[in-house]
């Protein structure tokens, strides 16, 4: 009988010290880290037009290392005037409380109060700008005369001799439409042209 009980306390002890190891050794990584936020982005806005990862940065170290994500979630790419969230998310989750979502970009709105500078950082504040922003009326009236028209973007290196120039594209089902080119640095109209030109 007592040898049973010394053999009981030696396998308890022998498999709480394997559990010890195997999880000072499986510390999370940047792979697991993004599956699971990607999993979780998908379930907390599972009607987003884009859900995407934009980093994952490793703080601290050993034990009680942790990764904080950050990503965007845009709603509305399809229309005048996107949505744009960011979400900051901590892997393994923390004890202490979640950010709330930060809407970057909204009500349709950019650059308000801004005079001359006005940086357009996301697509969709380009997206708004390429409507909203001033001399941009023969945009508006476009977008009003044909509102099934749906907007692309590409942010180009280089055009007319300016750097960093958003292009938007306002195109219709036949293709035709609209490009809008407006300056990232300063947000003004840089050209209007007429799709494919």
């Amino acid at each position: 009988m007592r040898k049973e009980v010394v053999l009981i306390l030696l396998l308890a002890v022998a498999v709480i010290a394997l559990l010890s190891l195997s999880n000072r050794y499986n510390k999370p990584t940047d792979t697991d880290a993004r599956q699971f936020f990607a999993e979780d982005l998908a379930r907390s806005y599972p009607n987003a037009d884009a859900r995407e990862i934009l980093s994952s940065a490793q703080v601290g170290e050993g034990a009680s290392a942790y990764y904080l994500l950050k990503a965007r979630v845009a709603y509305n790419l399809s229309t005048p005037c996107p949505r744009r969230l960011e979400v900051e998310y901590y892997y393994p989750p923390q004890s202490f409380v979640r950010r709330s979502p930060e809407t970057l970009v909204g009500n349709c709105q950019v650059c308000l109060g801004a005079n001359s500078t006005c940086v357009l950082s996301y697509m969709e504040e380009a997206i708004i700008a390429s409507h909203t922003a001033p001399r941009t009326d023969s945009v508006g009236a476009f977008l009003r005369n044909h509102p099934e028209a749906v907007p692309s973007v590409q942010l180009l290196p280089a055009f007319n001799g300016e750097s960093n120039v958003w292009q938007v594209n306002w195109a219709l089902a036949d293709g035709s439409g609209i490009s809008v080119y407006l300056s990232q640095h300063s947000g003004q109209l840089v050209d209007v042209r007429s799709l494919g030109s």
